[in-house]
């Protein structure tokens, strides 16, 4: 592993905006402050981004943390930690609140009961936006209404299901963005779906899409084991992206 310039241990601002967001940001949007913490691991990231891949220590501070049912959602609900965190500042003074705080999202999932699979897809999502970043690994940084497969089922207890890709959200039912000292952080919704949703989303507008998951709800409470909705019109995805569904 490569070793960090800073020991951000004993950086007590930095430790504050942790802090701030998993003790008062989470528990304003989610209801209760978070109870269950699952670390991203080694093994994780390197079944992501390679077995070769140098390991930076501060990726092993990345984390999901599981959040139960409570007055402000039925649901179990999983939010990733540390990617807001500003990892690339060594002064307050830097800090820059207007700007964004670290990569600037965090990315929640939600599941009808407790769900370790929602843990898993996180954690590989994190792994990769962590790889886009330092640059190991193709592609972008997300924002809302992109979408990507899975490359096999979102769960592996439905591995028959036709939910095996996943899509970018816009939150519906709690605030899209909060803030913190280091700047803004915008909140991802991720949501499964299939490959005639996402046809058609890209033939027609995410958007769309989008206001159909939750018609049909679908969304934003991702069930592993659902078949499509009932799309108005039916288009056929690309070869090279129906091969990953």
């Amino acid at each position: 592993m490569s070793e960090n310039p800073l020991d951000f241990n004993n950086l007590l601002w930095f430790q504050d905006i942790w802090r701030d967001r998993e003790e008062r940001a989470y528990p304003e949007l989610f209801g209760q402050v978070p109870s269950t913490l699952i670390p991203l691991r080694v093994e994780r990231l390197r079944q992501v981004l390679g077995q070769g891949v140098t390991i930076e220590d501060n990726w092993l501070h990345h984390a999901v943390v599981e959040i139960a049912p409570n007055q402000q959602h039925a649901d179990w609900l999983y939010v990733t930690t540390g990617l807001s965190q500003p990892w690339k500042i060594d002064d307050p003074a830097k800090l820059d609140r207007n700007g964004y705080s670290g990569l600037g999202f965090e990315m929640v999932l939600r599941a009808g009961e407790r769900a370790g699979w929602a843990v898993d897809v996180l954690q590989a999502l994190m792994a990769y936006q962590l790889g886009v970043y330092h640059e190991i690994k193709r592609g972008k940084l997300f924002e809302y209404y992109d979408w990507m497969p899975l490359n096999g089922p979102i769960s592996p207890n439905f591995p028959d299901t036709e939910v095996r890709g996943m899509f970018v959200s816009r939150p519906q039912d709690y605030p899209a963005r909060f803030e913190l000292r280091s700047g803004q952080v915008d909140l991802l919704q991720i949501v499964g779906i299939t490959g005639p949703e996402l046809a058609y989303g890209l033939s027609l507008g995410m958007g769309r899409l989008e206001k159909l998951l939750y018609a049909r709800h679908a969304a934003p409470v991702t069930d592993p084991a659902r078949s499509s909705i009932e799309l108005p019109q039916t288009f056929a995805l690309p070869p090279q992206i129906a091969s990953r569904f």
